[in-house]
């Protein structure tokens, strides 16, 4: 199965509205990361507040990978698109 990434993110986050559309082009096109397949689930905080809590998210962005469920990797804050490569690469 192809590994997901969550997004966490909220409207009012300067960071996590750059990091958005960087994050919906590496998964719309798998051949800029070395043709890995992505989902991508982006996730409100300010809209779901128990799920941010529950899953520990106390800065913005957060961005968690999962594959099969399980929680592979993450990363906090706003990252260049040749990290982000390097990040789904490494999954």
């Amino acid at each position: 199965d192809k590994p997901v990434l969550v997004d966490f993110y909220a409207d009012w986050c300067a960071p996590c509205q750059q990091l958005s559309p960087l994050l919906k082009r590496i998964t719309s096109d798998p051949n800029l990361v070395g043709g890995v397949e992505l989902d991508l689930v982006t996730v409100d905080t300010d809209a779901q507040p128990k799920l941010a809590q529950e899953m520990g998210i106390t800065s913005l962005p957060t961005v968690i990978a999962f594959r099969n469920g399980k929680q592979l990797s993450h990363f906090i804050g706003l990252q260049r698109i040749d990290a982000l490569k390097r990040f789904v690469k490494e999954l």
